[in-house]
């Protein structure tokens, strides 16, 4: 063999190594974290990872370029979908209640260099997604002030003409990256009161766009003259299905709480079914009044729902719903932080990770 060249038996053992399963043996009662979380703390945890992109970003622009008034289609396809999945996930977490989710799983099922790449692909995911809702949660605050947020820092500060950029620096959305962080510092049970408080206003915001919204439902606007039910066929309604999927990926969360359910093998399975099932419903419902209150194609895809009641001359509940939408990117942005350092945990103590995120503090 040439010199430097790794021997058949070192890569043998090197694949070995990638190829090595994680075997779920610890005792499920035991474990590190608290386990102060009841079904309803876990089902609210559900519906905040899922109440607010869907309903605040996904619809206008799935109702205006993709399916039209039969967005209500797309949503049941994906609500489907997401139901099945979940349904999985309730199983997978039944057989292996440890925090890790998807990663976890992945270890268990087909092995660390899978799991490996599907946990950094998680932690991007949760990193990207985490700054483009604090950038909305920011942008709706904006609203309600009429932009003059965006003209003081644009006129003060900086204006960027970068592709791969804003156009000004938003402070708002880092300031609130952080103060997410440091409650979440609090403990498991400080963030889950904050779910449970955020997102019993976004569920009151949703019952209210759904009732005024049939109050001032016209259903001339599903007629051919305004372009059909269904104005992109059938490919645009799997279109907009596949997009908004993307809108009920939060019940992961759920199963990554696992060490903190009180009863895990009861609790997670109830509470994915009923969060999944609950925000499908909200999901069909709103985008049913959305394009029944004014014509799809007269949409603004950045803020639909706050659009659609402008256009009827209803500014006071454009105002609500923007309320609605901070309350509802605020739970999105505490649930997908709160999973942040679950996942990195759980990596870490698997040695695929730096050993120091392995610890945990004894207040949470």
């Amino acid at each position: 063999m040439a010199r430097g060249l790794p021997s058949t038996s070192s890569l043998a053992h090197f694949c070995q190594k990638l190829n090595r399963w994680k075997t779920p043996e610890e005792p499920t009662t035991e474990t590190s974290l608290r386990r102060c979380l009841s079904t309803l703390d876990l089902t609210l945890l559900g519906v905040g990872g899922m109440v607010g992109f869907g309903l605040y970003v996904l619809t206008g622009t799935v109702a205006k370029r993709m399916a039209g008034p039969a967005m209500l289609v797309s949503f049941s396809v994906a609500a489907v979908a997401s139901l099945l999945t979940a349904l999985c996930y309730a199983e997978l977490a039944v057989r292996v209640p440890c925090r890790g989710s998807a990663y976890l799983f992945t270890y268990v099922f087909t092995g660390e260099l899978w799991a490996f790449l599907v946990g950094w692909i998680m932690l991007i995911q949760c990193l990207l997604g985490g700054s483009a809702v604090a950038r909305i949660w920011s942008s709706y605050l904006d609203v309600i002030f009429s932009h003059r947020i965006q003209s003081f820092t644009e006129a003060h500060v900086a204006i960027w003409q970068l592709p791969i950029l804003a156009r000004y620096p938003d402070f708002l959305a880092a300031a609130i990256i952080l103060l997410v962080l440091a409650l979440i510092c609090c403990g498991a049970r400080v963030s889950s009161w904050l779910n449970h408080t955020f997102s019993a206003i976004s569920l009151a915001i949703i019952l209210f766009i759904i009732i005024l919204g049939f109050v001032l439902a016209r259903p001339h606007n599903w007629s051919a003259e305004e372009g059909g039910f269904a104005p992109f066929g059938f490919s645009g309604i799997m279109a907009g299905a596949a997009t908004c999927f993307y809108t009920f990926v939060g019940f992961g969360t759920i199963a990554s709480s696992s060490e903190e359910a009180r009863n895990p093998k009861r609790a997670i399975p109830m509470a994915i079914a009923i969060s999944v099932g609950l925000m499908a419903g909200a999901n069909i419902l709103v985008s049913t009044v959305l394009t029944l209150t004014v014509p799809w194609h007269s949409l603004d895809p950045n803020s639909a729902l706050a659009d659609s009641f402008l256009q009827r001359g209803y500014s006071w509940a454009a105002f609500i719903v923007a309320a609605g939408a901070i309350c509802a990117m605020t739970t999105l942005l505490l649930t997908i932080f709160l999973f942040v350092p679950r996942m990195l945990c759980a990596m870490a103590a698997d040695g695929l990770f730096f050993q120091v995120f392995a610890r945990v503090h004894p207040r949470t």
